[in-house]
């Protein structure tokens, strides 16, 4: 069988972007398109509704601050921090977050579509109730995530590190575990089923159900 290729549909980004200041946002009238922001940090949106299309942020610092229903369109962010980072209800399409750190970043109830998330430190993120459609992570350690009873429709998991992650009630039919590395999950044993994972990872199921496997 071919192997199924990936849909994943990268940000359209114009060749160049208008270098702004942070604090330049409130003066877009909540709009803010073709802009790049480059090494400083951003301000708490703080409830406003904000929309930012066809954006790369570069070095830039989303940390401890509230940005909760804010949506990314088209936008790329390179080596930015978003430790700890309120994002609920938040929506990203058509975005790539390469080596960043969203260690502790609250992600519940978000829209994720075409999302990259790759080379970055995702550890303690909370990604509960979100509805995640083609969206890909690679490269990154999820130790001690969140999954809680999320939509997934076409997620994957390339060479992640998913100790301890949670994905109680997450329904994980075709999504492939096989290239990720972990010693624990939580599951949802009805919802396992049609799960790709490797044979030491099925026999890890195996003993977590209960069973006593018997080598020859």
């Amino acid at each position: 069988m071919a192997e199924k290729k990936d849909k994943l549909v990268k940000p359209k980004l114009s060749a160049e972007h208008e270098l702004l200041r942070p604090s330049d946002i409130w003066s877009r009238d909540r709009f803010i398109e073709k802009a790049r922001f480059e090494g400083g940090e951003m301000p708490s949106a703080d409830g406003e509704r904000l929309v930012f299309d066809n954006c790369v942020f570069k070095d830039m610092s989303f940390a401890n601050s509230d940005w909760r229903g804010v949506e990314f369109v088209d936008v790329l962010f390179q080596t930015c921090d978003f430790s700890n980072v309120q994002m609920e209800s938040a929506m990203l399409h058509r975005c790539e977050i390469i080596n960043s750190k969203l260690t502790g970043a609250d992600m519940a109830n978000t829209n994720l579509g075409h999302l990259l998330m790759k080379e970055s430190d995702i550890r303690y993120a909370n990604f509960n109730f979100s509805e995640m459609k083609e969206v890909e992570f690679a490269g990154s350690n999820l130790e001690d995530s969140d999954f809680y009873e999320c939509q997934f429709n076409e997620v994957r998991f390339k060479k992640c590190k998913l100790d301890n992650a949670n994905f109680s009630e997450t329904d994980l039919d075709g999504v492939d575990l096989s290239g990720s590395t972990y010693d624990r999950i939580e599951v949802t044993v009805p919802k396992i089923a049609g799960c790709i994972v490797s044979m030491e990872q099925a026999l890890g199921f195996a003993r977590a159900l209960g069973l006593t496997v018997k080598d020859e």
